[in-house]
């Protein structure tokens, strides 16, 4: 799995230096997007075998 600081990066030095949108930079939001649903994910179900 690639590091996710990567897609972080391209999508802030896209906006701020370059002044792209979404439009250009969907792919890395959307990776980025999918990676934080898999550890929120992972995170809840942790959280609910603890309190089990």
């Amino acid at each position: 799995m690639p590091d996710p600081l990567r897609f972080m990066l391209v999508i802030v030095r896209g906006v701020f230096l370059k002044g792209i949108g979404l439009d250009v930079l969907w792919p890395q939001f959307a990776a980025l997007l999918a990676l934080g649903v898999a550890v929120m994910g992972f995170a809840v179900s942790r959280f609910h075998k603890t309190l089990a």
